[in-house]
């Protein structure tokens, strides 16, 4: 049993999340300092872009402005992702023999165990699926789609083949970071008018419209927790 410390640092502004995340990537690197689990959300809401995305192309700013949303960019790669209702977690750990694969994929696999888990916890019927296995009812078709959900990746977590879960990771020498966003409530409307090929209803999905309700964010915060502690293996310390 591996011991892990664990984060809930609540809601902050999309600066104050990245910067954090960045941090903790920083200490993983430097030392031998336990792997972190990290909750949060934001306030108020922000679309974050990739770290090579072109930020003209990616987001409209008039848009997100007249709606009070941040614009921030990640240090982990992929599209642009519009956080709202949703809750994000991160992992940050050294690169440790036998904690994790040393590769991005197997690394994702491992997490997406968690991540498959604690929705399974909260009565989501969702199932991790591969690029090339994606249900086709799922799929949107590859190529200039800018938002992070509309597009399909490595060892998804999908209910009835549409999206419910996106990551993105980094690898720097020591140590990696791997976050991404539940989603508890999805406008594709909204993500449509801020994210310029955004708002895929047909390939997206989220925990109201599978589980016909409003959840509180402690009762994912829990199903999660228990889901990654049962497939990482880990206690936690505060």
């Amino acid at each position: 049993m591996k011991t892990w410390r664990f984060l809930d640092s609540g809601r902050g502004c999309g600066a104050e999340n990245m910067a954090l995340d960045e941090r903790l990537l920083a200490e993983a690197a430097r030392g031998s300092v336990p792997p972190v689990l990290r909750f949060y959300g934001w306030a108020p809401p922000a679309v974050s872009l990739g770290r090579f995305q072109d930020a003209a192309a990616a987001v409209d700013p008039a848009v997100c402005a007249r709606n009070g949303i941040d614009i921030v960019r990640r240090i982990t790669g992929g599209r642009a992702v519009l956080h709202d209702r949703e809750l994000t977690y991160s992992i940050i750990s050294p690169i440790v023999p036998g904690l994790f694969p040393n590769d991005v994929l197997g690394t994702y696999k491992v997490i997406a165990g968690g991540l498959l888990a604690g929705l399974r916890n909260l009565g989501v019927q969702a199932e991790m699926v591969t690029r090339t296995n994606r249900p086709r009812e799922g799929r949107k078709k590859e190529g200039a789609d800018a938002a992070c959900f509309a597009s399909p990746s490595w060892y998804e977590i999908v209910v009835h083949g549409r999206k419910i879960v996106g990551s993105a990771q980094r690898r720097i020498p020591g140590a990696f970071l791997q976050h991404g966003s539940v989603l508890i409530d999805y406008d594709p409307e909204l993500e449509a008018a801020v994210i310029p090929g955004g708002g895929a209803a047909d390939a997206v999905t989220c925990l109201r419209r599978e589980l016909g309700r409003d959840v509180p964010v402690s009762e994912i915060k829990k199903a999660l927790l228990g889901g990654f502690g049962a497939a990482l293996g880990f206690s936690l310390s505060a």
